[in-house]
């Protein structure tokens, strides 16, 4: 098989898009992570986001987050009920005293 200018661009195509889909699905089940199913309607209901409009309303900050320990991704959030990331945010953000 003779390798042509067209083949290996080809064979370079094929490795970098084989290259690339683990990295997003990687990066899909990163933010994914800090989820419950089981309060998925309450989250909707406090418009729950994994990145905050305002970096200074991040769950990192509220009187509701807590985390155990900070080399996780999730912290927990009394409002909630459950797995919160610490740059999310929801309408209940309360600033820590």
């Amino acid at each position: 098989m003779e390798l042509t200018r067209r083949r290996l661009m080809g064979l370079g195509l094929q490795v970098i898009s084989a290259c690339a889909i683990p990295l997003g699905v990687m990066r899909a089940n990163a933010a994914d992570t800090c989820t419950d199913a089981a309060s998925e309607g309450l989250r909707d209901s406090l418009h729950y986001t994994a990145t905050a409009p305002d970096p200074t309303q991040v769950c990192g900050g509220c009187a509701f987050y807590s985390q155990d320990d900070v080399t996780q991704p999730c912290g927990k959030c009394t409002i909630l009920s459950g797995p919160v990331t610490p740059k999310g945010h929801c309408d209940s953000w309360s600033t820590k005293s």
